[in-house]
């Protein structure tokens, strides 16, 4: 059973890139990259490439700096007691959900995974990533999955359970 809800979200309304916080309001003119190997070129964050050595100025992407304050774009809680017999597997589908994931969007990464009683808590830079992460897990084990958006908070709560 997937659950949708739209905490203080309307219906079709939907948050401009350009209220994110963490992306630059004016835009960032030319090349630049950052430490995590994220370089922005064509108007848009990308992956660098192995071998080039990156150009422009260095700068801190939206990524680390959301990693720097602490402040996730996707919260996800994965719990239940089907979670705690098939921990390994369920982590292995997140691993590999967040490497394919970064390949599209390198601004898209796991912050911290948190152990808890009966499951396990994610965060991620990218509200995307979280719903995309449950989404997958959901498609292999099915259970109950929820998604609850906070438009005040620019942040998305997945929850699934089985």
């Amino acid at each position: 059973m997937v659950t949708v809800s739209n905490r203080t979200k309307v219906k079709g309304d939907r948050t401009p890139r350009s209220m994110d916080v963490y992306h630059e309001k004016e835009g960032i003119k030319g090349s630049s990259y950052c430490e995590c190997g994220a370089v922005f070129r064509g108007k848009r964050w990308q992956n660098a490439s192995g071998d080039q050595q990156p150009e422009g100025r260095k700068l801190v992407c939206p990524a680390c700096r959301r990693i720097a304050d602490r402040t996730p774009a996707g919260i996800l809680t994965l719990q239940g007691d089907f979670f705690t017999k098939h921990e390994a597997e369920i982590n292995n589908i997140v691993r590999n959900t967040e490497q394919t994931y970064y390949q599209k969007n390198p601004l898209a990464k796991v912050m911290e995974t948190r152990k808890e009683d009966n499951g396990v808590t994610i965060t991620t830079t990218d509200g995307k990533l979280a719903q995309k992460i449950g989404r997958e897990v959901f498609k292999s084990y099915r259970g109950d999955l929820n998604f609850m958006w906070s438009q005040s908070e620019d942040l998305v709560r997945v929850a699934w359970s089985r």
